[in-house]
């Protein structure tokens, strides 16, 4: 990207008891035309400050409060930020380019995995005078020239590199073909310029490229890198500066927690510990994302660092309660005379305010895009109202318009991971990986009532009109019968009392199924049980019954893949006495859910899941497929192939099933006899179940809610159709 750096920092009076640094940004066009009339917004925590373009295209902020400043204006959110330290004054200009259309965009870089390269002097072509020279200027950030840096200009399209090093001046100088597409490798940084030479040989060309030089002393413990006095208040050229600020929920500096950043490539982990102000601070080296988990909480923050440039530097705040607090909460944890925990601490959240940028319109409809916080799953409809989540990796939670987008309320939780969310009864039950079960008000936002039920929650809560159930690691084990730990329990929807708890022998497969006056598990050891809604009282299916998939029931029947004999089959059981009926002949090809298996997958698994219709068509997702079958004969009445992710179930509407396959298209099947239609292309990999309202249709796919208008009119409000979780059509 062209875009002009005018950097000048002057410190003054070190003894200062204040900070006032003065930031001046000037917006240009492609043509380098100034635009005025543009709101620049800059956030810091909770401080939100946003300004108004000159004639010239500058504004300046001033700013007084100590942190970090994140920049944003138009659709460019988060382009930049500005660290503002306690005891300076700064100044600082910068000029950007505004490239809606990609103008001046970085080109791809290759994918250079399957070519044999081989190395060529870069002076191998002076003679001829047919070649380009092309010259780079290698300066650091402050605009010095760099002598006797190694560089590498890398021709994909034939398979050669010219390795070189810059002279005592700083330059290094090239003689490459005309029409030719070339990649500058520079400390140890892959394609961190793209450019194509001209056509005309014999012809010159300079370009400058900025190289910062990672200093930062590393201590590797297998593939844990340990980096201690990180002196640098920028990145690099190769490494992204990370800095987190941990508080507890009362606001309070978070010292000495173990902190992890973990590669999304799982090349490397970086470990590191909060200081005394609750700062925590890693240079990343560039070319993947990473995943920060704390001791007792996973996917706390996502850091995208894939295709950052330049020497950028990113910060988090983030709330937890404590590694200390933890531990003794859960050695006050008391058990009653049947073994259950029967204290459960809340965790409390807080509210937000309108996210900045977030929507984009589109000519079908409009987008959500919070900023990387990995995938968003399934949204939920209620009425005019959205709810969804940021991201995976982001504990915030949104209520918009769904027409528009609107928004109505914001909060905070305690914690990251977010199920997808149950709408009952005017209340929004979700779980969060690492911990806690929640109720909201779906209309202001207000938490009803909050239970930290375990250190992970693998399901999704269910629920009928009064009240939600959920599966959780209890603490301590069944005294009747050792090996079981995990327990169902029911609490009122309103006020979260306990109304009952019974023990499993393990995680429950997605989620428990409300049916009627019962309660329906399968766990991940295969076995089968089911409850009394009102009493808790537990009904045990033959262990020959091993279930592979969640259940779903009629008023007689109920069916689940099952695992004979090493293959899954549909199978139908009796529902008074859970013995079985039918086993449907054809061998299936379902996803599956391991112990192994992500946590993330775990709560969203909905592999080998049966949707009966009317007790006349049962249509089931595999691998590969999607799959009906007679409901009484057995038979297979159709099956088209769609690759798909194991967080789908079949969506019935209008007499069509709907499927989002795994390369982001959204295809629907005519119920009867399978014909197919492409409803639209989402150009992303889905991230949970569409939901359908009104004639728009709610997906997320890459990490961004698309919402696309309809000329049809299908209703699925919210994850595995209803609150109970039930995927049974009975009009």
């Amino acid at each position: 990207m062209k875009t002009i750096l005018l950097f000048s920092i002057l410190l003054v009076g070190t003894t200062t008891l204040f900070a006032q640094d003065k930031y001046t940004l000037k917006i240009k066009t492609t043509q380098g035309h100034p635009m005025p009339n543009v709101d620049v917004t800059a956030v810091n925590g909770d401080i939100s400050i946003t300004k108004k373009t000159d004639n010239a295209g500058k504004v300046t902020f001033t700013f007084t409060e100590v942190g970090t400043y994140v920049l944003s204006y138009l659709e460019m959110k988060n382009f930049g930020t500005y660290e503002v330290k306690e005891g300076f004054r700064g100044t600082f200009s910068k000029t950007v380019t505004y490239d809606p259309k990609g103008v001046f965009a970085e080109k791809p870089r290759v994918d250079r995995s399957k070519i044999a390269f081989r190395e060529v002097s870069p002076t191998h072509l002076k003679a001829g005078g047919e070649a380009v020279q092309v010259t780079v200027h290698i300066k650091d950030n402050s605009r010095a020239y760099l002598p006797h840096v190694d560089l590498t200009i890398v021709d994909c399209t034939n398979g050669i590199k010219y390795p070189s090093e810059s002279n005592a001046a700083g330059k290094a100088t090239f003689y490459l073909p005309a029409n030719g597409n070339y990649e500058i490798d520079l400390g140890g940084v892959e394609a961190l310029r793209v450019f194509k030479t001209n056509n005309n040989g014999g012809g010159r060309a300079e370009m400058v490229v900025f190289y910062e030089k990672t200093k930062v002393k590393e201590i590797a413990k297998g593939d844990t890198l340990i980096q201690r006095n990180i002196t640098q208040t920028n990145g690099t050229t190769s490494h992204l500066l990370f800095t987190l600020t941990l508080l507890d929920f009362g606001g309070n500096k978070l010292e000495g927690e173990p902190v992890y950043l973990v590669a999304e490539d799982k090349s490397r982990v970086y470990e590191g510990e909060t200081d005394g102000a609750g700062v925590c601070k890693f240079m990343l080296q560039k070319g993947t994302n990473y995943i920060m988990n704390l001791k007792y909480e996973e996917g706390v923050h996502y850091v995208d660092v894939t295709n950052k440039r330049g020497f950028g530097r990113e910060s988090t705040t983030r709330r937890y309660r404590g590694s200390e607090a933890i531990v003794q909460m859960l050695a006050d944890r008391r058990l009653n005379d049947k073994g259950f925990v029967i204290n459960h601490q809340t965790t409390p959240i807080r509210k937000l305010g309108k996210p900045e940028g977030y929507i984009n319109k589109t000519n079908t409809g409009y987008e959500l895009d919070f900023a990387s916080s990995g995938p968003v799953g399934t949204p939920t409809v209620v009425g005019n109202r959205l709810y969804t989540q940021q991201g995976y990796y982001s504990p915030n939670y949104y209520c918009l318009s769904a027409a528009t987008g609107q928004y109505v309320w914001g909060v905070e939780l305690g914690e990251a991971g977010i199920s997808p969310v149950v709408h009952q009864s005017g209340v929004l039950l979700l779980n969060t990986e690492s911990c806690t079960l929640y109720a909201i008000d779906a209309k202001t936002g207000e938490l009803l009532w909050s239970k930290w039920l375990a250190g992970y929650l693998y399901t999704t809560p269910s629920a009928d009109g009064y009240n939600v159930y959920v599966v959780y690691e209890n603490g301590g084990e069944n005294p009747l019968h050792p090996g079981e730990g995990r327990v169902l329990a029911s609490f009122n929807i309103r006020t979260g009392a306990t109304n009952w708890m019974s023990w499993l022998d393990n995680e429950a497969i997605a989620c428990p199924v409300v049916a009627g006056n019962e309660v329906h598990v399968s766990s991940l050891s295969g076995r089968y049980y089911v409850f009394d809604k009102k009493t808790g009282e537990r009904r045990e299916a033959s262990p020959s019954i091993k279930a592979v998939s969640s259940p779903t029931v009629t008023a007689e029947e109920i069916f689940i893949t099952s695992s004979i004999n090493g293959e899954e089959r549909l199978v139908v059981l009796d529902r008074k006495t859970l013995k079985k009926k039918r086993v449907y002949r054809k061998k299936i090809s379902p996803a599956l859910i391991t112990e192994q298996s992500g946590l993330q997958e775990k709560m969203n698994f909905n592999g080998g899941h049966p949707v009966v219709y009317k007790n006349e068509i049962v249509v089931l997702l595999e691998k590969e497929r999607v799959s009906a079958f007679d409901a009484r004969s057995e038979e297979l009445l159709w099956q088209n192939d769609i690759a798909t992710t194991n967080n789908q179930a079949p969506i019935i509407a209008n007499g069509k099933v709907f499927v989002a396959g795994e390369n982001g298209k959204i295809m629907s099947f005519d119920l009867r006899t399978g014909r197919e239609t492409k409803i639209m292309d989402t150009k992303g990999i889905v991230d949970g179940q569409p939901v359908m309202r009104n004639g728009l249709i709610y997906v997320a796919a890459g990490g961004i809610l698309k919402i696309i208008r309809s000329i049809k009119q299908f209703e699925w409000n919210q994850w595995n159709k209803d609150p109970s979780h039930n995927l049974l059509w009975e009009d």
